[in-house]
């Protein structure tokens, strides 16, 4: 043994097995078994995964809350796939909402991590979510004008170019019914002409005036147009008339399109108009019944009139005469103290003549006529007064062969009444005796009605529309 021991080789081989006994000692974990080694696989914490919300129909609901919306997870898989999955967006937890209805509900979430890789712990391993149904609705966009024009200039109308529908937004149902406007705003500092903005923002408020951020808004801007011209005032339309009509016509009625225009001008002289009478109709050019267009002309202290032409419909008809006999004359102006007795005609009484249409002469009744002797500022003694004729629309006076429109009036002073002669009238006033009804004739050739071939018509028709 002694020789074997003191071997050169045999040295060798001992020191050999001390060796690898020694390595053994420093390396094997003692808490573990014989056969456990250090092993490469490890873990990974992920503190804050983000939870994404999958599956939702979204033309029906919305996701409004989601508590929480992130998870921890904690995961182990080898070293090299850990250092490959090295960022956060490697480790998806997704909820699905595919079935979700509306209301709040728990739902499990559901982990995907990168191959290689398990899932250790998750927590929490549920979510809790709230889903409302959403509604599209139409509304009307109201355009707000913000600033002020320049000096001398006022704000007008508002247009939308576009879109010429209402707007459509979509809410949850709960938000739907804290809508309070649907609005544009348009700037118009230092304007003189019309503002015009064809992608303005299109924005949804509250009732407490609070813009509803979560609105989804078609579309999205608008084209609005915001008027900035000169003082405006709006009048009544007057039809003026200029010529006359071919022989043989008349009148029936003239109606414009519309019957209110727009002025601009100076504010004083809008004050100081009450109507427009700038629409005038040539009669000479009316041939028939019809539609005419007539520009509006600039009146005076006048820049510009809103519309630039009108339609007037205008209808004619052949012409005819009445007359309307013994209408009394009404007195006016009698001086005080004093009375007016009629020399001539005898009575107070005046047969008048007529021409129009047939339609309108036949709906004609004598107290829409006037005959009108003004004697104010008349001393005492016999005058020739003229008479005042006054007829409606579209109606004009036809004097008869040798018929003027005087009358003779003597002026008495009251004390010196009843001295007059014989066939004089006293009128103290308007005659209270009524009319007999006019009879009118007709012409042997035409049908029409006539004064017995009577007389021409007095100058351009009387007319007030």
């Amino acid at each position: 043994m002694d020789k074997w021991l003191s071997h050169p080789t045999a040295l060798k081989i001992i020191s050999v097995i001390v060796g690898l006994l020694l390595w053994a000692v420093v390396h094997i974990d003692p808490d573990t078994s014989p056969q456990t080694v250090t092993s490469n696989v490890d873990t990974k914490t992920i503190e804050a995964s983000v939870i994404k919300a999958e599956g939702l129909d979204t033309d029906k609901y919305v996701l409004t809350a989601m508590e929480p919306t992130v998870v921890r997870l904690d995961v182990q898989g080898r070293l090299s796939n850990l250092l490959k999955a090295s960022s956060d967006a490697d480790y998806v937890v997704s909820v699905d909402l595919k079935d979700a209805k509306p209301g709040i509900q728990e739902l499990p979430l559901v982990a995907s991590l990168p191959k290689g890789i398990t899932l250790v712990e998750m927590s929490p391993r549920t979510v809790t979510v709230q889903i409302e149904e959403i509604l599209t609705k139409p509304f009307e966009l109201k355009v707000v004008a913000t600033g002020k024009p320049a000096t001398g200039y006022v704000v007008g109308a508002s247009t939308i170019v576009a879109p010429t529908t209402d707007i459509q937004v979509t809410l949850p149902k709960d938000d739907m019914s804290r809508v309070g406007v649907v609005e544009t705003e348009i700037s118009i500092d230092g304007a003189d002409k019309t503002a015009v903005n064809k992608k303005a923002k299109i924005v949804v408020y509250d009732t407490d005036g609070i813009e509803m951020t979560n609105a989804v808004i078609s579309p999205e801007t608008a084209h609005v147009e915001v008027k900035v011209t000169p003082p405006f005032k709006s009048l009544p339309l007057q039809v003026r008339y200029t010529g006359t009509l071919p022989e043989g016509l008349s009148l029936v009625s003239v109606k414009p399109a519309i019957d209110q225009v727009t002025v601009y001008g100076e504010q004083k002289r809008l004050d100081e108009l009450q109507v427009y009478d700038g629409v005038v109709l040539d009669l000479s050019k009316v041939k028939q019944t019809g539609s005419v267009q007539v520009k509006t002309e600039v009146i005076d202290g006048i820049k510009s009139i809103d519309p630039a032409e009108v339609t007037l419909e205008v209808v004619v008809a052949p012409i005819i005469t009445r007359t309307f006999a013994a209408l009394p004359i009404t007195l006016e102006g009698v001086p005080s103290g004093m009375s007016a007795v009629f020399r001539t005609p005898a009575g107070g009484k005046f047969d008048l003549t007529v021409s129009g249409a047939g339609s309108v002469l036949n709906a004609l009744q004598p107290d829409a006529l006037a005959v009108i002797a003004n004697v104010e500022g008349l001393n005492p003694g016999i005058h020739s007064v003229t008479l005042q004729i006054d007829v409606p629309a579209y109606v004009q006076t036809v004097l008869g062969s040798g018929q003027t429109l005087t009358v003779s009036i003597e002026i008495i002073e009251d004390a010196a009444t009843g001295t007059g002669e014989d066939d004089a009238e006293e009128v103290g006033g308007t005659p209270t005796e009524e009319p007999p009804t006019p009879t009118p004739t007709s012409s042997p050739d035409t049908g029409e009605e006539s004064n017995n071939g009577s007389g021409n018509a007095s100058s351009g028709p009387t007319m007030n529309p």
